[in-house]
Formats: C-alpha cells, sequence, structure tokens
C-alpha cells in the first residue's frame, strides 16, 4: 500500500456488570448461578488482499505473467487485474451486547449476543471492461452493514452416577446490506462471476439474471397457440447466497470412560445457482428433461393472457409444441433463462460422529509415563437432506472456492463433497 495508509488505529472498549454478584438475593438464588450483562465497541483495521493463492501482498501491484512462443524466448504481459493506487485498509465499526447465564446448579447455561457492524473500504476485485486493457479492478468501495443475533443453549437432563447427558444449540441470524458503492454506482460484480453482484440496498451478495416474463400472480405467461414462455427479462434479483439463518443441535452422552456425541446443523433462508443445470438439459441427461417423457406438456405454474376479459387464466390445457429436443435445446426457451437453475440453498446436515473411550487408569498402572490415554472413531459430513428443487451439489460447497466473495455458484469443475472418517488415539505424557 502507499505509505500513507500502512497503519491503521483500531480501538476497542467493553463493559460489563455480573448482576448475581452485585445483588445478595441473586447470591442465594435457588435459579440463577450466575448472570452477566456486557456491552462493547470496537473499530478494526483489516488489509484483505487475499492468499498464497492468488498472489497474497503481491496483488497490492500489478503483475507480470511469463508467456512463451514458438522460436523466441520467454516474454512477460500484463496480468489482467488493475490495482488502485490509493488502496486502503478495510474499516470495520461494531457495537454488541449481550447476556451470560447459569442456571439450575449448572444444568443450564447459555449465552444471547446482538450485534451491529458497519464495514467500509472494502477491497474487492470488480470486473471492468476488457476494452480498459484489463477484466478486473481491486480497489475500495463502499459500505456493508451486518445486524444479526446469536444464541447458545446448553442443559444436562441426566447427571447421575456414570451417566452424564448434554443436550445443546446455538442459533445465528445474519442481516446484511449493501447500503452504498463509490463514484454513484449502484451495482458491482464480484470475483469473475458474471452472475453473483452486489446491488445496493439488497443483501450482499445477490443472484441476478433472466427470469419468464411473468403475470401479477408470479405465474410464466405462455402463448396460446404454442405453449411456450412468451420471452424473458434480464437483471432479475434472483436471491441471496449466504444463508440468513443457522442452526447447530448438538449431545453428548457419557458413561463412565464411554463418550457418544454428535452434530447436526440447518441452514436456511438462501439459494445457489447451477452452471451445470442448462448443460444436463441441452443434452437431455438431466432428470428434469425426462419427466414428460419428452413429449408435449403443459408448463408449469402457468397462465395466458385472455384478450377478451383483459385477465390472466392458468394455463392447464395448452401443451407446449415441442415437449422434446425442440424445448430442452432452446436458449430462448429454457436453459438460458437464469431462474431455472436457481435453486433453494436449505439443509439438514449431520456433521459429526465421534465414539471415543478414555482407558482406565487401572489398565496404564504399569506404564508409568502415560498418564492416560483415550481411543477415539468420527465420521464426518455424513448425511444431508435437502429440498427436491436442489438437484444438483452440496450448498456448501462452492465453484469459486472458500476464499471468494463470489459463493453460491456450482458447476461441472467443481470438487465433490468427501465424507470423512477416521481414528485417533490420544496420550497424555
Amino acid at each position: 500500500m502507499a505509505p500513507a495508509n500502512r497503519s491503521f488505529f483500531y480501538p476497542a472498549a467493553d463493559v460489563s456488570f455480573i448482576p448475581t454478584d452485585a445483588f445478595a438475593f441473586l447470591k442465594n438464588s435457588k435459579v440463577i448461578d450466575y448472570m452477566k450483562i456486557r456491552a462493547g465497541i470496537s473499530k478494526v483495521g483489516n488489509v484483505n488482499v487475499g492468499n498464497s493463492t492468488n498472489g497474497g501482498a503481491y496483488s497490492l501491484e500489478s503483475t507480470f505473467d511469463s508467456q512463451t512462443g514458438y522460436g523466441y524466448g520467454t516474454g512477460y504481459t500484463p496480468n489482467n487485474t488493475l490495482v488502485s493506487n490509493n488502496l486502503k485498509p478495510e474499516i470495520t465499526t461494531g457495537y454488541e451486547a449481550g447476556i451470560d447465564f447459569r442456571l439450575f446448579k449448572g444444568l443450564v447455561d447459555g449465552t444471547v449476543t446482538y450485534y451491529n457492524t458497519s464495514s467500509t473500504g472494502q477491497a474487492i476485485v470488480a470486473g471492468v471492461p476488457i476494452t480498459t486493457g484489463y477484466s478486473y479492478y481491486l480497489l475500495n468501495t463502499g459500505e456493508l452493514t451486518n445486524e444479526g443475533l446469536e444464541t447458545a443453549l446448553h442443559f444436562t437432563p441426566i447427571r447421575k452416577g456414570d451417566w452424564k447427558l448434554t443436550l445443546g444449540g446455538n442459533y445465528t441470524y445474519n442481516n446484511n446490506k449493501l447500503v452504498s458503492l463509490s463514484n454513484d454506482l449502484t451495482r458491482i460484480g464480484v470475483s469473475n462471476s458474471s452472475t453473483i453482484f452486489g446491488q445496493v440496498g439488497q443483501v450482499y451478495p445477490v443472484i441476478i439474471g433472466s427470469d419468464y416474463i411473468r403475470d401479477p400472480e408470479g405465474r410464466v405467461v405462455v402463448d396460446q397457440n404454442t405453449g411456450y414462455p412468451v420471452g424473458k427479462t434480464e437483471g432479475n434479483i434472483l436471491g441471496n447466497t449466504i444463508p440468513k439463518n443457522r442452526l447447530g443441535l448438538d449431545f453428548q452422552l457419557s458413561y463412565k470412560g464411554l463418550t457418544f456425541s454428535g452434530l447436526f446443523e440447518y441452514r436456511s433462508n438462501y439459494v445457489q445457482y447451477s452452471t451445470a443445470g442448462s448443460t444436463y438439459d441441452f443434452s437431455g441427461s438431466s432428470a428434469r428433461s425426462a419427466y414428460y417423457n419428452r413429449e408435449k406438456f403443459v408448463f408449469p405454474n402457468s397462465s395466458y393472457y385472455d384478450s377478451a376479459t383483459g385477465t390472466y387464466v392458468a394455463n392447464n390445457s395448452i401443451t407446449v409444441s415441442d415437449g422434446g429436443a425442440g424445448f430442452w435445446t432452446s436458449s430462448s426457451l429454457y436453459s438460458s433463462v437464469t431462474s431455472n437453475y436457481v435453486y433453494s440453498g436449505n439443509y439438514w446436515k449431520l456433521r459429526e460422529l465421534a465414539l471415543s473411550y478414555k482407558l482406565p487408569s487401572s489398565v496404564l498402572r504399569n506404564v508409568k509415563f502415560i498418564k492416560s490415554a483415550t481411543v477415539s472413531a468420527q465420521g464426518r459430513n455424513l448425511f444431508i437432506w435437502m429440498p427436491k428443487s436442489n438437484e444438483y451439489a452440496d450448498p456448501d460447497y462452492s465453484n469459486n472456492g472458500a476464499d471468494s466473495n463470489a459463493v453460491g455458484i456450482t458447476s461441472l469443475s467443481q470438487t465433490p463433497p468427501t465424507r470423512y472418517y477416521g481414528g485417533t488415539i490420544s496420550l497424555t505424557f
């Protein structure tokens, strides 16, 4: 960065109050063991220039890539990313308030936190017209706000003798919004995606693309003669790609040295886009292209305009003229309409199951240099339950990778998810 932008001030302040220590009537409470009320404010700086996979600190300068040509030595050409000469650290200002508590002699404990943050001058890679000589531009731009709630609750219904059962959960709600962009922009492309954008006034990021012409009730308008959709429109916001709701449920059952535990997760209120969907449909290899045996069918959730009454009438009988290749390979009728390949990202997932056993001390009595030993087996990413609209991929995996803001896209080239099984031996000396 420029010398003037290489340092930044990031103060923070916190305050807390513990009523169970301050008030005598709470010290002897049979219900409330502990309670803390807290609040804080912070200002944090961040230099988001990437990692080792995309150049890291070298991303701060436009670089040259080596080239080869037949009959000549190696040459160099400028890469396709231009970097702002006034790049600054991102600044995030956050406010937080919450409460921590423990009840019924430790049987129940939990926490609730509200937060509100505002990030300005975020460093992002934006797409630019190739007529500039570049494809991307690394710059500071805009303001992004995040507001949400984080909660956690655990309780122990069984705690008797050698038995102990703990059940718990955590819930997070986050609502973000792109408040503004620099230079009076209202929309900006994210990374190298032509579908994922930041749109002022909307959740960040969103999928923007084409959709059918629809009637006031949201039904697809079709032609009375052909049964085909009458057309499409561009620039439609089709949904956000970051889940607003996240729920985790966990349990741990113990008996003597044996422990069985698990973790479930639920995510909702977001969508994804499959670039592979149109390829499957075009080639006839998708399940949906065979729903109607490639015969004529009534376009689902459609209507037609009745000029005599001036109203839209539900279409229950007008079939498409061709239900085979003529329909599924047509870019204007189906395969190039973005909304056909936007689907719910909601899911339930069994994240982990684990079984462990701590060897009794009597077993290790003759091994003086080992104080304890635990043997365990784990399985991760074991099962997933998704809506029927998701015919394509595990929503956890993005074609653009974990370090890209352009999340929510799946394709033919992405790595499939893996299921993991493993074992561990832990020794304490």
